[in-house]
């Protein structure tokens, strides 16, 4: 599903009168995307009743209103659409100097010029090239690139990229002082509108951007470079984001900060190089964009891929590979980690008394599965030595005990601002809070990511918030999963995490002598999330109800969703059990049910085992690691409403079935306890507080010595 996520057309809303007219202008046979408007308001129907009205609203408002820009709260913008970029530039525009190094490379050279020429205003642009001293036959055709808007320079010895560059910054800054300066390979191909988007992302998502990189491509279409991040199995090295994917792949299309972009094509706000100066002479070759990009990190000023803004680079897709190091890579390397190998490894995450510190970020306090598994590692971590604390832009909970600090904050930009000045591992919850964690952790403490689940499956129908989720899925955190799918489905993104399950308490939940166990009652929780799937239970409860009345197991719920029991009088509804409460209801309880579509973990189906509950379940991935059907459970399909009710009856009707369910169940459970647990994540944060990284990078640079 992963790999599928492509970009959709973007659009804007032009005001309602326009939309007044598309409606008018809609035919009752062709409606919408072909369909008649019975046939769509069928469909529509059948939505509303799957997803919810909050879901099918956001669905309505995007395909009726042609709306597909998203704007979400911690900052990150999906789809920004060309012809607002290209409006905001008629009114905008700032004329640049462009800044080409070039050696040998005559005909490659004409083209990007000549695709330069043909995608912006003459009036808008100047460019300097630096020819390295190139050789003939080549020297002697550059002249006839001269132009009114192209001046070359001209070196007396070869110095390579960055001296060849640097010639170039400082008659950039001489002649246009006020000038911003766009960094353009020589195997550069412009694409329509590259420079009025790279413009619009240096000066309209945030004032701090002071660099901005574009999405380049390979000559055949794939992608070559979506910003830079560090390699995560050669880390003395950079690579691209979203290498080899197609120029359609939907993460790609999202803008996003990363640590650096590459020199093939580098927008540097005039503040910012007067900032930083010139690039760094000492590194040789390679290396001279990374630390050009970490430069501005240190001081404040972000880095921003700008997918909007595409350009074709010319660069072979299988270049470098096989190839010997040259010395001068080696010297660059050497000396980029020594200047820069503390800044990366050696992070500060201890207190005064030198306790590792732990800042979980939660975007919401609320009731969920999700959040209590943050809050029993806070709670547990803490107990364990850790100075934990929980950041959130929520109330501290009421619903579940917390023995950590908690600090909230009225939005993300608050918070980020006060997150950036801590020292501490800091740990995303969500993919909201990603952003955020990753932000404030590029210059102190170190990200981490506790993936539950891969969270584009909140929402269907909706590529753009889909695509948008799964870009905040990053290299540079150290991923923490629960489940063997989620850990499948993250290692389909090209990264890895640590399998870590979620655990239970079992001094709660545990069998209960003292408890009679029904003959006949159907437990389950009583939720109306779509994911949760519950129809399926409440129909195949009506269903054994219509096929035998006296035989109708009773239906026994439980959550914070007390008007569900409104749907049928004999209902029973125990509205926000305490987890005491919750274990007496699963020892009480014939037979436990969940029926979910998906799920990270589920851990209800762990704690049924645990009372000594047997248990119905199907399939909901994040399970597939402690339910294996016809040993500690029963497994049906999803939405097969037949096949769940003959489930429930042969379960409530065979005691011998129920006692091989129990004892199996009660088998599994023991590998969750939180003891078992919280010994693996001890290992992972105390793993992560020494920093390893370190002392690879040491011995890595003395190899090149």
């Amino acid at each position: 599903m992963l790999d599928k996520i492509k970009s959709t057309p973007k659009r804007v809303i032009k005001g309602s009168k326009r939309v007044l007219v598309k409606f008018k202008g809609r035919s009752l046979s062709n409606f919408y995307k072909g369909q008649s408007l019975p046939r769509v308001t069928y469909k529509g129907g059948r939505f509303l009743i799957k997803h919810g009205p909050v879901t099918t609203y956001k669905i309505l408002r995007r395909e009726l209103l042609k709306d597909s820009i998203v704007r979400f709260p911690n900052g990150l913008i999906s789809d920004v659409d060309v012809a607002r970029i290209t409006a905001w530039y008629r009114n905008h525009a700032k004329p640049v100097v462009m800044v080409i190094p070039s050696y040998n490379d005559y005909e490659l050279l004409k083209a990007c010029l000549e695709s330069i020429a043909q995608t912006v205003d003459s009036r808008l642009y100047n460019v300097i090239v630096v020819d390295d001293y190139c050789q003939e036959p080549n020297r002697s055709k550059l002249k006839s690139l001269e132009s009114k808007n192209v001046a070359f320079i001209y070196r007396a010895e070869n110095g390579g990229f960055g001296k060849a560059v640097n010639d170039g910054f400082r008659a950039a800054r001489k002649k246009y002082p006020s000038r911003d300066i766009v960094l353009v390979n020589s195997d550069i191909v412009a694409h329509k509108n590259w420079l009025a988007c790279l413009q619009h992302g240096a000066y309209e998502v945030d004032k701090k951007v002071g660099i901005v990189g574009p999405k380049l491509l390979y000559p055949d279409g794939r992608i070559q470079s979506g910003g830079s991040h560090r390699n995560t199995e050669l880390p003395e090295w950079f690579d691209h984001y979203y290498r080899f994917q197609s120029s359609d792949y939907g993460p790609a299309n999202v803008a996003q900060y990363c640590i650096g972009v590459t020199g093939a094509c580098i927008y540097i706000k005039a503040k910012t190089m007067r900032e930083l100066g010139l690039l760094d002479e000492s590194l040789p070759f390679a290396f001279e964009d990374m630390d050009y990009s970490v430069r501005a990190w240190d001081k404040g000023i972000r880095v921003l891929y700008y997918p909007a803004a595409t350009l074709t680079h010319v660069e072979s897709a299988s270049r470098g590979k096989d190839r010997p190091m040259t010395e001068r890579e080696k010297i660059s390397l050497r000396r980029f980690w020594e200047k820069w190998g503390d800044w990366f490894d050696k992070r500060n995450v201890t207190d005064k008394d030198g306790k590792i510190r732990i800042i979980y970020v939660l975007q919401t306090t609320g009731i969920s599965g999700g959040i209590r598994v943050v809050f029993e590692h806070l709670n547990r971590l803490q107990a364990e030595g850790y100075a934990t604390e929980l950041w959130a832009l929520d109330k501290a909970p009421t619903w579940m005990q917390l023995n950590v600090p908690v600090r909230t904050f009225k939005n993300y930009q608050q918070m980020i601002k006060a997150l950036e000045l801590e020292e501490a591992i800091k740990v995303a919850t969500w993919w909201e809070t990603a952003l955020p964690v990753w932000l404030s952790s590029v210059k102190n403490g170190i990200p981490a990511f506790v993936i539950q689940e891969i969270e584009s499956s909140f929402y269907p129908g909706q590529p753009e918030i889909q695509k948008s989720v799964v870009s905040c899925y990053r290299k540079e955190f150290n991923n923490l999963t629960s489940a063997d799918y989620t850990l499948g489905e993250i290692r389909s993104l090209g990264l890895d995490a640590k399998l870590i399950p979620c655990g239970y308490d079992d001094s709660v939940y545990r069998p209960l002598p003292s408890v009679k166990r029904d003959s006949d009652t159907l437990l389950a929780l009583g939720r109306s999330f779509f994911q949760k799937n519950f129809k399926q239970i409440f129909e195949a409860w009506q269903l054994l109800g219509k096929r035998a009345p006296t035989q109708q197991p009773h239906l026994l719920l439980f959550g914070s969703e007390p008007q569900i029991s409104k749907w049928d009088k004999a209902i029973e509804y125990v509205n926000r059990p305490t987890d005491s409460e919750a274990n007496e209801l699963y020892n009480r309880a014939t037979v436990f049910a969940q029926t979910s579509y998906h799920e990270g973990f589920c851990l209800p189906v762990i704690e049924a085992m645990a009372a000594g509950c047997p248990v119905i379940c199907t399939d909901s991935h994040g399970n597939r690691g402690f339910s294996h059907d016809g040993k500690n459970c029963i497994m049906v399909e999803a939405d097969d409403i037949d096949g769940l009710a003959k489930a429930i009856k042969k379960v409530v009707s065979d005691p011998k079935l129920q006692q091989k369910l129990r004892t199996a169940g009660l088998k599994t459970a023991e590998s969750y306890t939180w003891d078992h647990i919280i010994a693996q994540l001890d290992g992972f944060y105390r793993n992560l507080a020494k920093q390893p990284r370190s002392d690879y990078i040491r011995k890595t640079v003395k190899k090149y010595e």
